[in-house]
């Protein structure tokens, strides 16, 4: 497999570099398959890289979700790096100034409110509108390129985690992405999508062969990508995702949760390819900082039938049911997180109501199955089997 920065320095890509001021949307997850830099490697070969640019989490991914991260400099090459994400999130125009060729690079989890996706829109946005030409070295999807989960975004609840009306498992790599937001969105981007070679839109990053690179710090390994599309759900609410302790997105708790009773309950609901066992940590920061709290692990054990956005509906359920009395939606940014999440307010009100999880799950499937026809004409890569 070769990764798309593996084939930058070739034709018609390197003439977009010969002489020109180069500038990197990217982070430390802009390696190759050798955990060489892009940027160090265009250095080398005598690209005049003037700007990096760095999305949520900063260059080098110290920031924690929701941090502001300020501008810095790498000290490796003196380069300034200017932040994506607080107050520059729409990327002026003017950053683009003195830049006569734009490189986007990062690595993606494959998940809509993984806010990587909305950074890149709106860098489309801009560079189109700058007239600077915008290479894409696209890399694998980590949760393949054939299963779609999850609700759409609607207009009203579009956010940083939600800018585009995608489902949350959309099952595209960045590349396929930006074909996707260029043609929808009529973008006056001048578009070079730098292709992974070798790569099979039905593999999960576990049929690769390449090394985990943690996207960011509560991302550390490939089991909590896949878990992630559903356990991202327990943001929304008053449950401890397990931030700041070694286990994020697969440790979930509360100091009023019983760890045994809810992993009984969870694992009777006997959900494909997922496990439960009660467990307690005491998380370093975040919800619950601090104290020991009792919750569960959430263990895949079965990758090829695991469902996480149907397991994260089935836990938040049960966990309102469970404890009435204690579970809380939390708010963020004048609007309750969930509705962000899941880009609409209708599937908490519909829990609210009583509409049984399966419905909300066939509701997301037809989304799923229409966003599936939607994104047939952007893909790049074939399978064997893809619809």
């Amino acid at each position: 497999m070769k990764l798309g920065n593996e084939n930058l320095f070739t034709e018609p890509y390197n003439s977009l570099l010969r002489g020109a001021r180069v500038g990197i949307v990217t982070n430390y997850t802009g390696l190759n398959s050798s955990f060489e830099r892009t940027i160090d490697r265009l250095i080398d070969e005598g690209v005049n890289v003037t700007k990096l640019f760095a999305p949520e989490h900063g260059f080098y991914g110290v920031g924690q979700a929701g941090e502001s991260v300020s501008d810095e400099v790498d000290p490796k090459t003196g380069i300034e790096i200017i932040s994506l994400y607080g107050k520059n999130k729409q990327m002026a125009k003017h950053l683009l100034r003195d830049i006569d060729t734009l490189i986007l690079e990062i690595q993606d989890v494959g998940v809509r409110f993984y806010t990587y996706i909305s950074t890149m829109f709106h860098v489309m946005k801009t560079a189109g509108n700058a007239g600077v030409p915008l290479v894409i070295l696209d890399r694998p999807n980590p949760l393949g390129g054939t299963l779609v989960e999850g609700a759409g975004v609607e207009n009203r609840y579009r956010s940083f985690v939600g800018q585009y009306d995608l489902p949350i498992r959309h099952g595209m790599t960045i590349g396929e992405l930006a074909v996707l937001y260029k043609h929808e969105n009529d973008l006056d981007a001048d578009l070079h999508i730098v292709k992974v070679e070798g790569w099979d839109r039905e593999w999960l990053f576990s049929n690769t062969d390449l090394n985990w690179v943690p996207p960011s710090q509560n991302i550390p390994n490939f089991t909590t990508s896949l878990i992630y599309p559903g356990t991202a759900f327990i943001e929304g609410t008053n449950l401890s995702e397990g931030r700041g302790t070694t286990m994020p997105f697969r440790w979930i708790g509360a100091l009023w949760i019983n760890g045994e009773k809810w992993a009984d309950v969870l694992n009777e609901l006997d959900l494909p390819g997922v496990t439960f066992r009660p467990v307690m940590f005491k998380p370093a920061l975040s919800k619950y900082e601090g104290a020991v709290i009792e919750g569960v692990e959430v263990h895949v054990t079965d990758s090829d039938c695991f469902i996480p956005t149907a397991t994260g509906l089935h836990i938040i359920d049960q966990t309102w049911h469970l404890y009435p009395d204690q579970f809380e939606w939390i708010e963020s940014e004048g609007s309750l997180f969930i509705d962000l999440l899941w880009g609409s307010s209708k599937y908490r009100q519909d829990l609210n109501r009583g509409r049984s999880v399966s419905e909300i799950i066939e509701e997301w499937e037809a989304y799923s199955a229409d966003f599936i026809k939607r994104r047939k004409p952007y893909l790049l890569y074939p399978a064997c089997n893809w619809q």
